[in-house]
């Protein structure tokens, strides 16, 4: 019986190797098949679907992006050293919990002034801390207020809103140093 199972199987094998020939076209259709593909790649330039990339591979075409370079972390992070280990995820088309989170950073260090340019303060100044402190409380509302309508909308659970809340408290936000 094996015996007969391996003809068989050598049998069947040269069989699909004689069909799987390749065949060869003649001129007038290799003509037609590229003229085809011709007007398919100007329709595609028409519609200017070439164009629609999408950097972050987040689903939304650049041209519709809020955040074309998303930030695609597993969880959402502070600064370097906060990690609330919340997940990460899409709020809409083009933004995760972590892009508006950065977006309300980097609004919150221009506030305090980072994004002009800092010169190095004289000796014996101090940083204005009463300052850091207002900003920070700003800060830390924000947070709260974005994370209620999250809660609010089902992407996070209350446990979740309480650690990105403490996280936001803990935080050294403003920082002038944080990217």
């Amino acid at each position: 019986m094996k015996k007969v199972t391996i003809i068989s199987c050598l049998l069947l094998t040269a069989v699909l190797i004689t069909s799987c020939e390749q065949e060869t076209l003649d001129p007038t259709e290799n003509a037609e098949l590229n003229s085809k593909t011709e007007m398919q790649s100007s329709k595609l330039e028409e519609v200017g679907l070439h164009n629609n990339l999408d950097y972050d591979n987040d689903g939304c075409p650049n041209e519709d992006d809020a955040h074309p370079w998303s930030n695609m972390n597993e969880t959402i992070r502070f600064d370097y050293f906060t990690d609330t280990g919340v997940d990460n995820t899409f709020v809409n088309c083009g933004s995760t919990m972590a892009d508006l989170i950065d977006d309300l950073i980097m609004e919150m260090n221009i506030e305090y002034g980072c994004g002009e340019t800092l010169p190095s303060p004289p000796q014996g100044s101090e940083i204005n801390t009463d300052n850091w402190k207002a900003v920070h409380r700003i800060f830390v509302r924000r947070i709260a207020r974005l994370t209620y309508y999250w809660r609010k909308d089902k992407l996070i659970t209350r446990s979740d809103r309480t650690k990105l809340y403490r996280a936001a408290k803990d935080s050294n936000v403003p920082n002038c140093y944080y990217d």
